[in-house]
């Protein structure tokens, strides 16, 4: 039997993850080139951003190792927690205006950058539709200490303070989320200019978009001379599912409810039905949005229900 010759190894280097498939994962290494190779096994599960460790073997990238992340936006998949994205230092959750303004999923994904303690920015997109009747909860997001940027991305308005954030000395990675039709690939083809990211249209009947991204990605933005930036493109889901996380990090995701819950007569209060309960005085004076802690409610009885099992 004729022997196969053994791989040529070279010595290990680093890399972030920019794109995987089933069956190669796409690498920008520390020299700042993009290569394509396999992962290590089916067990190295990667995602876009995480920092791995890689060998060349036989002039092809063989992902060894995968660094402890931090910042990973996680989402609830199938009853299990499932991380879209790593090492993220800047979450921009892109919502619009019209059809597809969607509070329960803003507020999903809001949480879900709380808990991993992602600085996050609300981009309401489409302004050119106007804001209307959804200003009032736009005020409300700015009000409880999350920052707002509004655009039309379409038409190159605004774009501006979407391309700062990506420009800010602390940012390396930047992700952006939100649900199909809100207008992520336009504002992706605006921040990286030739990227070509598909555009979707949104359906007049369901008011939902049409997905475009499959699965989350990589693109650099090339900063002059210095080390290209990422932008992770989140595939647009119409429910982000939050079962993993616990009661306690639900309440403390929500500032607002964070706030007034000092004043709680008890501590390990729900907000739900406790007596003397601050928050829920907050909502029935109006000082706590109804609908934020409905949002709140809904993700707490989604938590409570995955725990029964």
């Amino acid at each position: 039997m004729k022997e196969k010759p053994n791989k040529t190894v070279e010595r290990q280097s680093l890399a972030q993850v920019l794109e995987v498939s089933r069956r190669f994962v796409t690498l920008y290494t520390e020299a700042g080139d993009v290569i394509i190779g396999t992962s290590a096994s089916k067990n190295v599960e990667l995602v876009a951003g995480d920092s791995v460790a890689f060998e060349m073997r036989d002039e092809e990238p063989f992902v060894t190792e995968r660094m402890p992340a931090s910042r990973c936006l996680c989402r609830t998949f199938h009853g299990a927690q499932k991380r879209m994205g790593a090492n993220i230092d800047r979450l921009c959750v892109i919502t619009a205006c019209g059809a597809t303004w969607n509070p329960i999923a803003i507020d999903r994904m809001l949480a879900a950058g709380s808990v991993e303690g992602i600085p996050t920015t609300l981009i309401v997109n489409k302004l050119d539709l106007g804001l209307g009747p959804i200003s009032e909860m736009v005020e409300t997001y700015s009000r409880v200490g999350i920052p707002v940027l509004q655009c039309s991305a379409k038409f190159g308005e605004g774009v501006e303070q979407v391309h700062a954030l990506l420009t800010e000395p602390d940012v390396s990675v930047m992700a952006l989320c939100g649900v199909s039709g809100v207008g992520k690939s336009t504002i992706l083809n605006a921040l990286i200019p030739g990227t070509k990211a598909k555009t979707g249209e949104v359906s007049e009947k369901t008011g939902q978009g049409k997905q475009t991204t499959s699965q989350p990605r990589g693109f650099l933005a090339q900063q002059g001379e210095e080390r290209a930036k990422i932008v992770i493109d989140l595939p647009g889901v119409q429910f982000f599912g939050l079962s993993h996380l616990s009661e306690d990090s639900v309440a403390s995701a929500f500032s607002e409810i964070r706030e007034y819950a000092q004043g709680c007569k008890f501590r390990d209060c729900s907000h739900v039905k406790e007596a003397t309960c601050a928050v829920r005085e907050g909502v029935a004076s109006g000082e706590i949005a109804a609908w934020r802690y409905q949002s709140y409610l809904q993700v707490l009885d989604e938590v409570r229900e995955a725990n029964k099992w």
